[in-house]
């Protein structure tokens, strides 16, 4: 008798499972399907029947629920039931990528190249070499040319994948716009930006802005300050520089300009650090060609271009510039050159040097306003499955 009741209550399960699967696989293929799907068996070896259905659970995403009908050796009928809940648009920040493009250009991945945290591009990845890449790569097209062939001796420590979803950057900067009327600052004119640590005792450092390099300071932000956003707009050329204590977004609506370097006041990987800088240009962000900068650079901060690149100017004729150190994360529309190289040889502007910001890798953790993008597809976020319940016929 138990044998019986146990086989029984498998069955039951079995049936819920098969029909919360097929659910799964109806809604992928089509994400407007909301069911029912039926299915029923009567044969020597298998009997009983499931049905699932999908629920919509408003803005916190989608249900499957599937339920079984089996008749008990014992009498009566079996139900299990499976729910499989799963979120339709789950909203992740562009800085959970160590590295990302829609498009990489004529620019290969080379030998030396090191990137520890995620890589994506919505386009093809070129590699002539032996790049390593410490997390997995993906790709929407995929590699020239493929791994393991030609010259792709690429080195993927956490595998890759080709034909992913691309992930759409998006329209504009209305988020960090309206951010910065609403509580942050925004100026119409080019402006310059310094940032200043502050004292153990006042706490978060300041921001002071000047409408040339070297005028007289026209506003000065206390990034403590409970009434301010965290955002930095203008809408021309921003100039940025100095070491932020704080929580910040600096951003143009045409490009922003690293005049020196832009540091933390606390080692960005030590594990001990609470700053975090977003550097978001519409159209590109540029290591300036100037004294500072061309005796290595160093930026602690993500790197956000909506529809241009990360790029050094006069990367091609500026002297050698050393290293340009970056720790935090770079999404570009188009990958761009910070150097040029002769086989091994810098011949012009930076070798690279970047490296993942792990704080990063917690999409609830980004600069204030910093863009985000929604999935495409729908990512599971909880399974259920019930204890059966027996019912009389």
């Amino acid at each position: 008798g138990n044998m019986t009741s146990y086989y029984d209550a498998t069955a039951s399960h079995n049936l819920a499972l098969a029909g919360a699967n097929v659910a799964l696989a109806k809604t992928y293929a089509d994400t407007t399907w909301s069911g029912p799907a039926t299915q029923s068996f009567n044969t020597l070896t298998l009997r009983g029947a499931f049905t699932a259905r999908v629920y919509n659970l408003g803005t916190s995403g989608k249900m499957i629920r599937s339920v079984s009908e089996y008749p008990a050796s014992a009498g009566g009928s079996l139900h299990d039931t499976v729910e499989v809940y799963f979120n339709a648009r789950r909203r992740n920040s562009f800085s959970m990528f160590a590295w990302m493009t829609n498009f990489e250009g004529n620019v290969f991945w080379i030998t030396e190249d090191t990137v520890w945290g995620r890589v994506h591009s919505n386009g093809n990845l070129h590699v002539n070499g032996r790049p390593v890449f410490m997390e997995k790569a993906t790709t929407s097209k995929g590699f020239d040319p493929k791994p393991g062939t030609g010259v792709n001796r690429a080195v993927f420590k956490q595998g890759y994948e080709t034909g992913v979803a691309e992930i759409e950057f998006p329209n504009d900067l209305s988020e960090i716009v309206n951010a910065s009327t609403t509580g942050g600052r925004r100026y119409t004119t080019d402006v310059w930006v310094t940032l200043s640590p502050g004292s153990p005792a006042s706490g978060d450092g300041m921001a002071y802005v000047r409408t040339s390099s070297s005028g007289p300071i026209v506003d000065s932000i206390n990034l403590g300050d409970p009434s301010f956003k965290g955002v930095i707009l203008g809408n021309g050329r921003v100039n940025v520089q100095g070491t932020l204590d704080g929580k910040l977004t600096i951003s143009s609506l045409t490009d922003v300009f690293i005049q020196n370097d832009i540091v933390y006041e606390q080692n960005p990987l030590d594990g001990s650090c609470d700053d975090l800088l977003g550097l978001v240009a519409d159209r590109n962000v540029i290591v300036a060609d100037n004294a500072a900068n061309n005796t290595n650079c160093r930026i602690d901060g993500c790197v956000f271009t909506r529809t241009g690149s990360f790029i050094a100017e006069n990367y091609g004729t500026r002297p050698v510039s050393g290293t340009l150190n970056l720790a935090g994360s770079i999404v570009q529309d188009e990958r761009g050159a910070v150097g040029t190289f002769s086989g091994a040889t810098l011949r012009s502007g930076f070798s690279k040097r970047y490296r993942f910001d792990t704080r990063l890798s917690d999409p609830t953790f980004r600069p204030p306003y910093y863009p985000g993008y929604y999935t495409k597809t729908f990512a599971v976020s909880g399974w259920w499955e019930s204890y059966r319940i027996t019912s009389s016929d």
